[in-house]
């Protein structure tokens, strides 16, 4: 299986950090598990946690929200470490990445569930922010990769402002132009006007890349009218950096949402790049 299809968030002995080759990172990003109980407010179809019944290796999933900072700094310095000084790239999951990717292009906020749902979500931001200001390049991002449910919360809120200004990038889910089809797609308990109101509102003042699933429901792509529903909220938002477009890439919870063709992820891409003049990448 190729490295971009498989992404499991344990590594060796480590916990908190699992180091996997991105697609959309274009080489190596260091995920941080903030969600170890799987703590999340969706419950996606294409959800591989949700495929992998919250798969823990033969671990014990772990009773507690709270993460140990002092596990999780030392484990954020090895893996940095192995990738600056390359003998991550030795051990054999590793070892046939090519050269161009053996590259740490971000640490991303992701894991088992929602990172922002955490009450440490402040405090691992600064963690990641001190932490990449003295072991990584200038270039490497700290991302967080949301479903936008909170980004109406001061808290929140506030932590992305300390994110963005440590070259933060925020990768900000939308699924669905329409409520039924988020509800079919996402299977969550928070109102869809909820995620567009956060994100036209947050968009206005800070940006965000969108990044998007779609896939086949029971042998059907989405609709003309989703895709143009789609793009409608598209418009309405501010600061969007770009685009992302993708379908599924590793087994899912449920056996009838399957990965699209190319050709039909091309044409939802085009028509999105036409319909609002945004830089799109398909994935």
């Amino acid at each position: 299986m190729a490295l971009t299809q498989h992404h499991p968030r344990r590594f060796g002995t480590l916990r908190y950090v699992y180091p996997v080759i991105s697609r959309r990172s274009g080489g190596l990003s260091l995920g941080v598990n903030l969600s170890p109980t799987g703590l999340c407010n969706f419950a996606c179809v294409y959800c591989q946690i949700l495929a992998e019944g919250n798969h823990t290796n033969g671990h014990e999933k772990p009773k507690s929200l709270l993460v140990p900072m002092d596990i999780l700094e030392a484990e954020l310095r090895q893996l940095i470490s192995s990738a600056n000084d390359g003998t991550l790239f030795e051990q054999s999951v590793f070892s046939t990445v090519p050269m161009e990717k053996r590259i740490l292009k971000d640490i991303a906020f992701s894991g088992d569930g929602e990172p922002t749902l955490s009450p440490q979500f402040a405090q691992t931001v600064q963690l990641l922010a001190d932490v990449r200001k003295e072991l990584c390049a200038e270039s490497v991002k700290i991302v967080l990769i949301t479903n936008a449910s909170t980004l109406h919360l001061a808290p929140v809120r506030a932590a992305l402002d300390f994110m963005l200004q440590n070259n933060g990038e925020i990768w900000a889910k939308l699924d669905a132009g329409t409520a039924g089809f988020y509800r079919t797609v996402s299977r969550s308990p928070v109102p869809f006007q909820t995620i567009c109101s956060n994100l036209v509102n947050f968009t206005q003042e800070l940006p965000v890349v969108i990044q998007t699933c779609f896939l086949s429901l029971h042998g059907r792509g989405p609709s003309t009218r989703e895709v143009w529903e789609y793009t409608e909220c598209l418009k309405k938002l501010g600061k969007v950096q770009y685009v992302q477009i993708y379908t599924v890439a590793r087994h899912t919870p449920e056996e009838w949402a399957l990965p699209l063709e190319n050709e039909q992820l091309d044409e939802i891409a085009e028509a999105v790049r036409q319909q609002t003049g945004l830089d799109v990448r398909t994935f």
